[in-house]
């Protein structure tokens, strides 16, 4: 009898304990995400390295994509249908690259994020090919764009860029009547991101009256750069121009000191560079003066601004820190490509969310801005993949960030053989 009690007792516990189970399995589902349970999920892919030369500034930029899907989610997904992101590591492996694409392929995925130049290059055919759209490449050479296939960038190319910067700094030198052609050298790694303001920037810079001397290249990771600077000092240079990451620049200001050339040949870099992450690794003292663009704001500097608050506000709710410019960045990113899929689902309803739908609806963004205005207006014209037309100019002033130019134009720097892609 009291070991059919005991067993009684057991039975009625265990009922208990299921039906408390069960009960909070029927409540999550309306606690977490009432659309989860209604509509179907919308599932986008994304290549991305976290650990690899790319990994000191690409973190924060992949959380700051995270963070905001999560935040769609818990306001009701899109028009009720959840959003999940699945996401890929490469740690700067083309091998992984072509794994992940691979898996993600038998997935279906029909919506590819990607996050380097290489990957974009490598995988530009066989995104055509295999019919993946993607939507944003934060790698930003110009080889992905021309001819136009199924990748577009975040922002303008790197030539485009630094178009932008020739435009910029030649305005200054005629404003200040200097005399002769201003000279310009580059220096950065012999890889897609390193090689590829080059060619552009001659074009350009024969056009409006500036001589760019060449390019210098480095390591991705170097220890001095003394050399490559003395060459470009040799040939008269005014400005260097910085293509590559940190690594780089980080040693270059460094060197640049200790030549005592600081001051005395201006320098500026492209957007992978802040000012903000120069003065987190080497300090105001060899940061001081350095020059850099960006398409969106930086939240040290447009504090004030509401889209700068509610991103503070975002990652505070979720991190317990303030946003980095990268984090900025991939916000303002997602926020484009959650409103493209809204787009193509109103349009043609879940079941046609096809990578040739999501293209379709590319060029519905004309001056468009983001939810929170986090910066250049999104304008998609035919066969033009770049996400953004202008550019802002920071430096690095008494050991702070301050503005140094309001939006300037970046020129659209197609190869001459494609111009009827984009001339009327």
């Amino acid at each position: 009898m009291k070991v059919r009690m005991r067993w009684l007792h057991i039975v009625l516990i265990d009922l208990v304990v299921v039906g408390l189970t069960v009960l909070a399995l029927v409540a999550i589902p309306s606690f977490v995400s009432r659309a989860e349970a209604a509509k179907p999920t919308i599932r986008h892919y994304l290549i991305i390295d976290l650990t690899g030369p790319y990994g000191i500034l690409v973190p924060t930029l992949w959380e700051g994509m995270l963070d905001y899907y999560t935040l769609i989610n818990e306001q009701g997904g899109i028009d009720g249908h959840p959003i999940k992101l699945i996401w890929g590591e490469t740690g700067n492996m083309m091998a992984r690259t072509w794994s992940h694409y691979k898996r993600f392929k038998r997935a279906g995925a029909q919506l590819l994020w990607l996050a380097s130049s290489p990957d974009g290059e490598a995988l530009k055919k066989t995104l055509v090919r295999d019919k993946i759209f993607c939507p944003l490449n934060y790698g930003q050479s110009d080889p992905q764009l021309y001819p136009p296939a199924w990748t577009y960038i975040d922002g303008p190319s790197y030539g485009d860029g630094f178009g932008a910067f020739l435009r910029m700094a030649k305005a200054n030198w005629d404003k200040e009547g200097k005399k002769g052609k201003m000279k310009v050298g580059i220096i950065g790694p012999d890889v897609a991101y390193g090689r590829a303001a080059l060619e552009p920037g001659q074009r350009f810079g024969k056009k409006i009256g500036v001589d760019v001397v060449g390019q210098e290249f480095s390591p991705v990771v170097p220890i001095d750069v003394t050399p490559q600077i003395l060459r470009l000092k040799d040939k008269g240079v005014d400005w260097i121009w910085l293509q590559g990451l940190p690594q780089i620049a980080t040693v270059f200001m460094k060197n640049m000191k200790s030549l005592g050339l600081q001051g005395k040949i201006n320098v500026a870099g492209f957007w992978w560079v802040t000012g903000a992450e120069m003065l987190r690794r080497i300090g105001a003292d060899f940061s001081e003066d350095y020059i850099f663009n960006s398409y969106n704001y930086l939240p040290q500097v447009e504090k004030d601004h509401p889209g700068i608050r509610k991103a503070v506000k975002m990652r505070q709710k979720y991190h317990g820190k303030d946003p980095d410019e990268m984090y900025i960045r991939s916000v303002r990113a997602t926020q484009f490509v959650i409103e493209l899929t809204r787009r193509t689902l109103r349009k043609y309803g879940y079941n046609e969310l096809t990578a040739e739908n999501y293209m379709s609806m590319m060029e519905t963004f004309s001056g468009w801005n983001t939810p929170w205005d986090l910066g250049s207006p999104f304008t998609i014209t035919p066969n033009d993949r770049r996400t953004a037309k202008k550019m802002l100019f920071y430096q690095v002033k008494g050991g702070k960030i301050v503005r140094y130019s309001d939006w300037i134009d970046a020129p659209h720097l197609y190869p001459e053989k494609m111009s009827h892609l984009f001339e009327k």
